[in-house]
């Protein structure tokens, strides 16, 4: 089974691999899941593994001793040695952790030699005392830490300033069909001031699942509105200062092209047909670049998937090509001022 991260989840019931090499904190991130967290499932019984120490009266060397897998009737059973009550590092006197050790020693015998039984009561007891301790020392670490915490979606004061960060920490600023986790991923990018060209193309990039390269300063003609037309004898008639010959402008500060792909035609004709989608990467573009500057819409088709004109099958402006030799890409389309409330095709 997988988190929302796509990452699978430890099977506690299988035996143990590499338990011994691993650390305390990756270790005890890797058994936790949804509903099953150290030091937040209120009994020890819900929490993924019991957590206590084994006697030792030698220095630690390794931050797990060992790990017992889960049985139908016990959970699993995590023994460490970064922290604990006993062995010369623990809080406890050393002559209590030889006094356990001795204990451990007596066995007793029910039927037969293979069924002896030491003597581990006050051994669990300690384990039964500090588990909680344990649990809790480990909570505190997980929650300053953002990877442990966003695969759940619950990660409390990280989560918050994470999503403060993206931009969609207020009510109302999550983007409808755009998971947040793909703006929590983008985060220290969207957090910055400066809007730089791949701060937007990785965003939409990871959305689309296609390279995106951006065009800037695309050349276009700006239609200038009747009242601030030049007109002579009236307003805006003064040479070097507001007179303009014609009815529009050309400019290129204020439109740039979004290319994207190549991309097989399954996605050329999702870009191309496909409202809802094309609608929601509107939303992120001006999410993450405002509205200053229109964007153009140019879906690539990869070369080997340009199809060649058919009647009854093709549609002229989307996957009419007459005879494609295969080695262009189609880039014919473009979709102008997508980002805009009216889109025009080009």
């Amino acid at each position: 089974m997988a988190d929302d991260a796509g990452h699978t989840r430890a099977d506690l019931t299988a035996p143990p691999t590499e338990t011994v090499e691993a650390g305390f904190f990756r270790l005890l991130a890797g058994l936790e899941g949804p509903g099953r967290r150290f030091g937040r499932a209120g009994r020890p019984g819900d929490e993924p593994a019991r957590l206590g120490q084994r006697a030792r009266l030698s220095v630690a060397t390794r931050d797990i001793a060992g790990m017992r897998p889960a049985t139908p009737h016990r959970p699993a059973e995590v023994e460490v040695e970064v922290l604990g009550l006993l062995g010369p590092e623990g809080a406890m006197p050393l002559h209590m952790t030889r006094w356990i050790m001795a204990r451990l020693s007596e066995r007793w015998f029910a039927g037969g030699r293979d069924t002896a039984s030491a003597d581990t009561t006050f051994l669990d007891f300690c384990n039964m005392l500090q588990h909680r301790q344990l649990a809790l020392f480990w909570r505190a670490w997980a929650e300053a830490r953002p990877e442990v915490q966003l695969p759940f979606g619950q990660g409390g004061m990280t989560l918050a300033l994470t999503d403060a960060l993206a931009g969609i920490g207020m009510p109302g600023m999550q983007i409808e069909g755009a998971s947040p986790a793909l703006k929590r991923r983008h985060a220290t990018s969207l957090g910055q001031a400066v809007q730089g060209v791949e701060r937007l193309t990785r965003l939409l990039a990871d959305f689309i699942g296609s390279p995106v390269r951006l065009i800037e300063f695309v050349g276009h003609w700006m239609p200038i509105p009747a009242p601030l037309q030049t007109r002579l004898g009236q307003a805006h008639s003064l040479l070097g200062q507001g007179a303009v010959a014609g009815a529009r402008s050309y400019q290129r500060q204020t439109r740039a092209e979004l290319r994207i792909g190549p991309i097989d035609l399954p996605g050329f004709l999702r870009l191309a047909d496909d409202l809802p989608f094309r609608a929601r990467l509107a939303d992120l573009v001006v999410f993450a670049a405002g509205r200053e500057i229109d964007f153009d819409l140019r879906p690539v088709l990869a070369a080997p998937e340009v199809p060649a004109a058919r009647i009854g099958a093709s549609r002229l402006g989307r996957t009419a090509w007459i005879a494609p030799s295969g080695r262009r890409e189609g880039d014919d389309l473009r979709l102008r001022s997508f980002t805009a409330m009216t889109e025009g095709t080009t």
